[in-house]
């Protein structure tokens, strides 16, 4: 158990690690491609370098604001097209595995060392950490590649 659990911890730490990486801010967006903020309006580039976005902004503000999306989908509505960006992020699950066991010959419940005979048996406790995609925020543009509506989860 000792060792799921440090490898466990190991292999987040690593993820954390390469992650951090490559920062993914709205200032490393624009220092990367300058002339998408150059192409919007300046209410649109101030709410852009601060990570915000509204209704009516250019998909490159949004770009700028929020990075580039995890999915992207495309379709017609009312004989209308549309584009539908979808942002997700990590969420921690925690619980608790609770399990019975048993043991039969070597190791420490297994004839050789033990006091207590050939069998083994008890009760394990496990806490546990996964990590679960989930959708954060969906933003929509209409025709004209602008903002129509967007939704934010926390």
């Amino acid at each position: 158990m000792k060792i799921k659990a440090t490898l466990s911890t190991l292999a987040a730490a690593a993820i954390l690690t390469l992650n951090s990486c490559a920062p993914n801010t709205p200032a490393a967006r624009i220092a990367k491609n300058p002339a998408l903020l150059e192409s919007l309006s300046n209410s649109d580039k101030k709410l852009a370098q601060q990570g915000k976005i509204k209704q009516g902004m250019h998909k490159d503000g949004v770009h700028i604001a929020w990075g580039k999306p995890a999915g992207v989908t495309k379709g017609s509505r009312n004989g209308k097209p549309f584009e539908k960006w979808t942002y997700t992020s990590l969420s921690p699950t925690y619980y608790n595995n609770f399990f019975p066991y048993a043991s039969y010959g070597y190791g420490r419940y297994g004839r050789y060392g033990s006091r207590y005979g050939r069998y083994g048996y008890g009760f394990g406790y496990s806490p546990q950490i996964h990590y679960v995609q989930r959708t954060s925020a969906i933003v929509e543009f209409n025709k004209y590649n602008k903002v129509k509506e967007w939704v934010t989860r926390k």
